[in-house]
């Protein structure tokens, strides 16, 4: 496939390598360079670690809160997450989780307020994935 960038909408239109489709590319047509092309067809490639992590993380379900709670409990974690949520020297950030940890229905492991109650948990990556796959199972 051949690949042009039409300049006056900015979308992108692939054609047959063979010439055959040749008459529909007019003067508003701009071929795609190698960059271009591997970007549209391999965007992972081109993706920051922040946005790696956010879709590694976005493809674990979430939990309910009785899931998240008893994992938590079931792990010797959830006295020291309420301890660690009172110990927030913030006010702002305390409240935050505080609001997130009491409140939520759902836990989401992308969520910054579970991100930074695992980072004062000093649970690793690897950590949180184990106690998430155990969580989903309860």
């Amino acid at each position: 496939m051949k690949y042009f960038r039409n300049i006056q909408t900015d979308l992108i239109h692939a054609f047959e390598q063979d010439g055959s489709q040749d008459e529909l590319i007019t003067e508003d047509f701009i071929q795609l360079t190698e960059e271009e092309k591997d970007r549209l067809l391999n965007p992972e490639r081109y993706l920051t670690d922040e946005e790696k992590e956010q879709i590694y993380l976005s493809n674990f379900p979430a939990l309910t809160r009785r899931q998240f709670k008893l994992a938590l409990l079931d792990n010797g974690l959830l006295n020291t997450v309420e301890a660690s949520i009172e110990a927030i020297k913030d006010p702002i950030m305390k409240q935050r989780v505080q609001i997130e940890y009491s409140e939520s229905e759902r836990f989401e492991r992308g969520n910054p307020s579970v991100k930074y109650m695992m980072d004062e948990l000093n649970l690793n990556l690897e950590e949180v994935d184990k106690l998430w796959d155990y969580a989903l199972h309860l």
